[in-house]
């Protein structure tokens, strides 16, 4: 006999697998039972651990607000997933700049897929936090690797992916200031701070691992959902040699869509959900896309987002031939508010998609002379 716990999430699931049903049929016009089951499971996952542990807090490990921009960051699932041969990423984020000293990020990677002609693609990313007066920061480098699986017409796909890093992190004392250091009436960096460090920087390996699914239905019809675990091996952090301060294990789960509204417009909703130990994160928004098609000038967004008790944020895009840029800026709603006065940060990103060149082969059929 089930538990009431067990019972109730069964009912979840039932509830949550009518739920997409509806809105399958409503949007996106599916009805296969095939597609259905996956969704309803990458729907139950995400909204289960969303509305019953989530809080407000945020993650230990560098990830951005425009998530669906820095996607080797957000799952190693999604390496190589995407239309062309190679896709370069870049990302910049800015914040607290009006409460003390900017804390900054920065990312880029770039990936490939079906290398050789093969199921496999491959990635590699570089990204670098600088955080405080002791401009103390975080250095990763990341590569990845995945598999594809493609399913029935190739529509559908399942990536899985693993990615090994290497991170250095480090803290400039010199930058801090220290009682020792006051002479009596004023801060004096020449005098000594009397203190005694043994370490100024930690260099650990690691590993994440994530899988991600995709079904290209229609034309601007699509839908896509991920679930990645990072920090495997959950390394020491400790300057000190504490065993017991480790970097925690981090679940993500993601899921997007695109469905069209008009004949201009379409509708790009996103749900991100990351929990590392007591710390939870819930980011639930979307863009509107207006199809441009005026040359090079494919589409342009725009986008309201939600940080659970922390911010909203705005966002700004545009496709541009194999472009695509993107802004944000976070307004915090946190505590910090009075300090910030709702003040968050600038995050820019930049995409690139190389494509081969193939040319188009036409088939001619001469007709006899006679005729």
């Amino acid at each position: 006999m089930k538990s009431k716990k067990y019972i109730s999430l069964f009912h979840f699931f039932n509830v949550i697998q009518s739920l997409s049903k509806d809105t399958l049929k409503k949007y996106f016009g599916l009805r296969s039972s095939n597609f259905h089951l996956p969704f309803s499971i990458f729907l139950l996952l995400t909204f289960y651990f969303s509305l019953f542990t989530f809080n407000s807090a945020h993650s230990q490990d560098i990830h951005f607000s425009q998530f669906n921009n820095s996607p080797l960051n957000l799952n190693p699932g999604l390496t190589g997933s995407f239309i062309g041969d190679i896709r370069v990423v870049g990302n910049i984020r800015n914040q607290w700049s009006s409460v003390t000293t900017p804390y900054s990020t920065y990312g880029i990677s770039v990936e490939g897929n079906t290398i050789f002609n093969t199921p496999f693609n491959v990635g590699l990313g570089f990204y670098n936090d600088k955080a405080g007066d002791s401009q103390f920061s975080t250095l990763q480098i990341a590569p990845s690797v995945s598999y594809t699986i493609f399913l029935g017409d190739s529509s559908q796909t399942i990536t899985i992916g693993a990615q090994p890093s290497f991170t250095q992190r480090k803290i400039n004392y010199d930058k801090l200031q220290f009682d020792s250091q006051y002479n009596g009436f004023v801060y004096d960096q020449s005098l000594a701070n009397n203190e005694s460090f043994s370490n100024e920087g930690r260099n650990y390996l690691n590993i994440h691992s994530g899988i991600s699914w995709n079904y290209n239905i229609a034309s601007r019809k699509s839908i896509g959902a991920g679930i990645a675990l990072h920090n495997i091996f959950t390394p020491k952090q400790s300057f000190f040699n504490d065993d017991n301060i480790q970097l925690h294990k981090r679940f993500t789960f993601h899921t997007n869509a695109l469905f069209r509204v008009s004949d201009k417009v379409d509708a790009v909703p996103s749900i991100s959900f990351m929990t590392q130990h007591k710390f939870k994160e819930l980011i639930v928004g979307g863009s509107g896309k207006y199809n441009l098609n005026n040359g090079n000038y494919k589409a342009a967004y725009l986008g309201v987002w939600y940080r659970n008790s922390d911010a909203v944020y705005f966002s700004a895009e545009l496709d541009y031939s194999n472009f695509h840029f993107g802004v944000s800026y976070d307004l915090n709603l946190s505590s910090l508010k009075v300090a910030s006065n709702k003040r968050g940060g600038f995050e820019f990103s930049v995409i690139y998609i190389f494509e081969k060149y193939r040319p188009t082969i036409k088939r001619y059929k001469a007709c006899p002379n006679f005729i």
